[in-house]
């Protein structure tokens, strides 16, 4: 199940980081999602497979902000679309090849970012090390 506490807070964080970057440097990235997922897994939990399906939903739900001010920025300031992907559409040769690269470079780095940020914090509680300590109660959200 998602919770959704952390989603948002990973939300906020990639709109500030990415209002940061838009303003130094006029396009769009994909930097403030992967640091959003980064810290919702951090924020949900020491499980690597929560932090990486959380930092999806963080990737997912800021996509569905980031995605059309992109293409109306786009089109209003003839502005290139989102970074890295001005570069790599001529080495596509169909739409469909075109769809799944652009799919896969926006989930797979948030899902890796999430687990990361888990894996973090699992480091900072010290369970990396010492897996006695994994053994904790879940605490239910009420």
């Amino acid at each position: 199940m998602t919770e959704w506490r952390p989603v948002t807070v990973g939300v906020c964080l990639a709109a500030c980081t990415e209002a940061l970057v838009y303003g130094m440097t006029g396009q769009f990235t994909l930097v403030g999602g992967v640091t959003g997922s980064a810290l919702t897994g951090y924020v949900v939990g020491t499980d690597p497979a929560d932090g990486g399906w959380h930092g999806l939903m963080a990737g997912v739900v800021w996509g569905c902000l980031l995605m059309p001010i992109s293409i109306l920025l786009t089109f209003l300031n003839q502005t290139p679309i989102l970074f890295p992907f001005q570069y790599l559409i001529p080495m596509f040769e169909t739409p469909g090849e075109l769809t799944t690269a652009i799919m896969l470079a926006l989930a797979l780095p948030n899902v890796a970012s999430g687990m990361v940020g888990s894996l973090a914090r699992r480091d900072a509680t010290g369970t990396w090390f010492d897996p006695s300590m994994a053994e904790v109660e879940a605490v239910e959200d009420a």
